[in-house]
């Protein structure tokens, strides 16, 4: 096996939009706290390649991905192999527009696949022989998070992370957690949140370093602040120096279709899902009622192409025999507890905003409490609701598949 690790810098220039905390807040960076990146782990085994790309953003586009894909299989890298995934910062730019959150800077925009491009090339330079892989699945106290829909509801309190040795290069470390990318708050400096600490601590203690974010729909920083963010990346990086399990070199990777249902509406549903947002806002002048009645033009607009189904994908890779899966939502915590679950396998690092960022994939519960999650963020993602029990239904078909592919390795 051989493993190489490249980056290439996202910073967005002065003046573009930042995206997130609300609609139409016109929050343009003033500065830069600390650069972002798109990191690519590139590993190899027998020949076959496979990738993990994160990027410091808060999601991206399909365009941006189509791009990224054409040029991985320039190199020999199958799309069903690549995954990648943002952090979901909310102190970065917006690659695709989610309305009210941040306008998109088309200019900035058109370098993110090539910066992207870049650190896969990158990645294929630093190519070097691993002599061994460490995997870590560690509980952590974690008080510095919690989950923000549930009072006392489920948080994933661990810290996973691989560690490629190699032969004269330094040991990449590919490291995961699930948290909200908001500890920053609605500051006007650039930032990759408490992700680009956690690579910073690892870079400074010699080590080439990759974070991919968890399951984090659900789950915020107890407060937004500074030293919260520095504890929380802090711990992670300490709970690094447990005791590892050493893993065989062996690498697959996939995907898995999967059919999400959305809900069937009738242009008169469509109405009166705004008419109520507006209601429940006080008023259509309102800046997410704005956002309600944008989104009910659009979808009367679009009336007779929606589909009450949508195609989605959830690619995976095995390294070592661990799962690693990539889901395109901001995915719910009790998610990734059913797949882990169901696969007998507490270790899997199951990562979401993979690719085209859909938005939230709520829970049956969230969507009975009517929250942001389960309706006004369809809004601003400009998408049908999921039927409830669509979450849950998708953790089941994920995990037990996984279960099915897990059994045919041993």
């Amino acid at each position: 096996m051989r493993a190489g690790l490249g980056k290439w810098e996202l910073t967005p220039p002065m003046g573009v939009e930042l995206a997130g905390y609300g609609y139409y807040l016109g929050r343009r960076a003033e500065s830069v706290r600390d650069p972002l990146y798109a990191r690519a782990l590139l590993l190899e085994e027998k020949g076959e390649r496979a990738l993990i790309i994160s990027c410091d953003v808060l999601g991206l586009s399909k365009a941006v991905c189509a791009e990224v894909f054409a040029h991985a299989e320039a190199l020999g890298i199958q799309q069903d192999r690549v995954l990648i995934v943002s952090i979901h910062t909310h102190t970065g730019p917006a690659i695709k527009y989610h309305e009210g959150c941040g306008f998109v800077n088309d200019a900035y925009v058109a370098t993110v696949a090539p910066a992207i491009c870049r650190a896969i090339d990158e990645a294929v330079k630093d190519l070097d022989e691993v002599t061994g892989i460490d995997h870590l699945c560690e509980p952590m106290e974690a008080s510095q998070i919690y989950n923000r829909t549930i009072p006392n509801g489920p948080v994933d309190r661990f810290v996973r992370g691989f560690f490629f040795a190699r032969q004269s290069k330094p040991t990449i470390a590919a490291v995961s957690a699930a948290c909200h990318g908001v500890f920053r708050g609605r500051v006007t400096a650039v930032s990759a949140d408490f992700a680009g600490e956690i690579c910073r601590r690892l870079t400074e203690s010699g080590m080439e370093a990759i974070y991919l974010n968890g399951l984090c729909g659900d789950i915020d920083p107890v407060e937004k602040r500074d030293d919260l963010l520095m504890s929380f990346a802090a711990e992670i990086t300490d709970h690094l120096k447990a005791k590892k399990t050493a893993l065989p070199l062996t690498l697959q990777g996939g995907s898995l279709p999967f059919a999400l249902k959305l809900l069937p509406v009738t242009r008169d549903d469509i109405h009166q899902a705004a008419a109520q947002a507006v209601e429940r806002n006080g008023g259509e002048e309102t800046p997410a009622s704005r956002v309600a009645l944008i989104w009910e033009r659009e979808m009367q607009e679009r009336f007779q192409s929606l589909s009450a189904t949508e195609h989605i994908t959830v690619k995976y890779l095995l390294i070592s025999g661990v799962p690693v899966l990539a889901l395109p939502f901001e995915g719910f915590t009790q998610i990734g507890q059913d797949i882990r679950a169901l696969c007998h396998r507490q270790d899997a690092m199951i990562l979401g905003c993979a690719e085209e960022l859909l938005g939230y994939l709520p829970t049956r519960d969230d969507i009975s409490r009517g929250t942001y999650a389960a309706l006004e963020s369809t809004f601003l993602y400009k998408r049908l609701p999921v039927v409830p029990g669509e979450a849950e239904r998708l953790g089941e078909a994920v995990g037990k598949e996984m279960e099915i592919i897990l059994s045919k390795t041993e």
